[in-house]
């Protein structure tokens, strides 16, 4: 798929970004905690986060290393920046409005990366993980959490369409996405109640 003809459905934020903290967040609010604490991280380290959402994901993120938080909808973005200005983000962030499918840093950029219930909602799942494995250094860790059941089953199949039409994301193999992507899968772990999966990436 070029570029130019890629559909992002990112219409749905501007509904969802008012409301995200009080209805989506508390039910994320685990697999936040762990994703940070999977990376095992130093201080100093550089961290990618994508998909950054209303940035309450960060206020689990310590305040020894920097982070890079993009996401695609400026309406997540704002209230994200609304957060750090507040002081409830501990970390050093710098926020930028990007597309994920291409993102503007160099190879080899960042310790580590991670992404939150942001993988499945865009046009291209492989292209976002192929550009989070470039730009993270080798060594390093990418970590997922996601939605998400090995083998999804009937019921997911015939609600996919209507999740991808309201920007709430469809079903994707992850284990096959990441094995296809060249990553190694160092722990899988169940999250949120049962709900969600925390996926530990390693980068060759």
């Amino acid at each position: 798929m070029q570029q130019d003809k890629r559909v992002h459905r990112h219409g749905p934020y501007r509904l969802y970004a008012p409301i995200y903290d009080r209805f989506f967040a508390p039910g994320f609010s685990e697999g936040h905690s762990m994703m940070y604490e999977s990376l095992g991280l130093e201080n100093g380290n550089r961290i990618l986060e994508v998909g950054v959402g209303t940035g309450v994901s960060l206020t689990f993120c310590p305040s020894f290393v920097e982070v890079e938080a993009i996401d695609f909808s400026s309406h997540m973005l704002k209230k994200a920046e609304e957060r750090a200005s507040k002081g409830e983000i501990s970390a050093k962030v710098a926020f930028s409005q990007m597309d994920a499918h291409s993102l503007q840093f160099d190879d080899d950029f960042f310790d580590h990366s991670l992404i939150a219930h942001a993988l499945a909602v865009v046009a291209e799942p492989l292209v976002v993980l192929e550009e989070m494995k470039r730009v993270t250094k080798s060594g390093g860790r990418i970590t997922i959490v996601n939605h998400y059941t090995r083998g999804g089953g009937k019921l997911i199949s015939l609600i996919n369409p209507f999740r991808k039409r309201m920007g709430l994301g469809k079903h994707v193999e992850f284990a096959k996405l990441i094995e296809k992507c060249g990553l190694s899968l160092i722990r899988e772990e169940r999250v949120n109640k049962n709900t969600s999966s925390i996926l530990v990436c390693s980068v060759p």
